[in-house]
């Protein structure tokens, strides 16, 4: 059984803990807030990545790699991988750029290349966000000063009947909605002009 410490807490939301693993600090494991409660999103995000692995999945460009179930102090745990930067530091969100005033990457060509990169990685690999915001999408700076986008939280399918966990068609389909408005978010904030939300959407197509 892991020990977890509040000096290893990254960040927590209203169901669920993240700490840094305490024997791998390249990895971090999220837990239930209370553990008295439980953690509905962990259970749905155990199921839904125990079926990517068994689909075979070894891509883990956008989406951070998970390592399985494990015990801990505050319940039961999902490990992932974690996303820092060059410098170590862990990766901010686009949320956190926002509210520092850090916004010049986002008008770059790069970004909207990103952006297409991300969208065209879960397609491709028919992973579906549950939830997709600019909260849970990371911005990692690499060391040869690019940047890579990462969706970090919010990726199962809750369906009760979940199609798109079996049929590429569906999955897809998903996918194509969900960004779609995660584009159009972006563009109310003004992180993503008019003609480059379009040709987004068109690219996948």
């Amino acid at each position: 059984m892991y020990r977890l410490s509040h000096l290893n807490e990254i960040a927590h939301g209203n169901d669920r803990a993240i700490y840094r693993h305490p024997d791998r600090p390249e990895r971090c494991i999220k837990v239930p807030r209370f553990p008295e409660r439980g953690s509905h999103q962990n259970e749905r995000e155990q199921v839904y990545f125990d079926v990517l692995k068994a689909r075979g999945l070894d891509d883990w460009r956008h989406v951070p790699e998970y390592f399985g179930a494990v015990e801990t102090d505050h319940g039961p745990g999902l490990v992932f991988g974690l996303v820092t930067d060059a410098d170590g530091q862990i990766s901010s969100t686009i949320r956190q750029y926002r509210d520092r005033g850090e916004t010049a990457w986002f008008a770059t060509r790069a970004f909207a290349d990103e952006l297409q990169g991300l969208y065209h990685y879960l397609r491709d690999n028919w992973i579906v966000p549950s939830d997709i915001n600019d909260r849970n999408i990371v911005c990692q700076r690499l060391a040869d000063g690019s940047r890579r986008l990462w969706l970090i939280d919010g990726v199962s399918n809750p369906d009760f009947m979940p199609l798109a966990n079996v049929w590429p068609w569906f999955a897809r389909q998903k996918v194509d909605r969900r960004m779609r408005r995660f584009f159009a978010k972006l563009s109310d904030y003004g992180l993503l002009p008019e003609p480059e939300r379009e040709e987004l959407v068109r690219s996948a197509h």
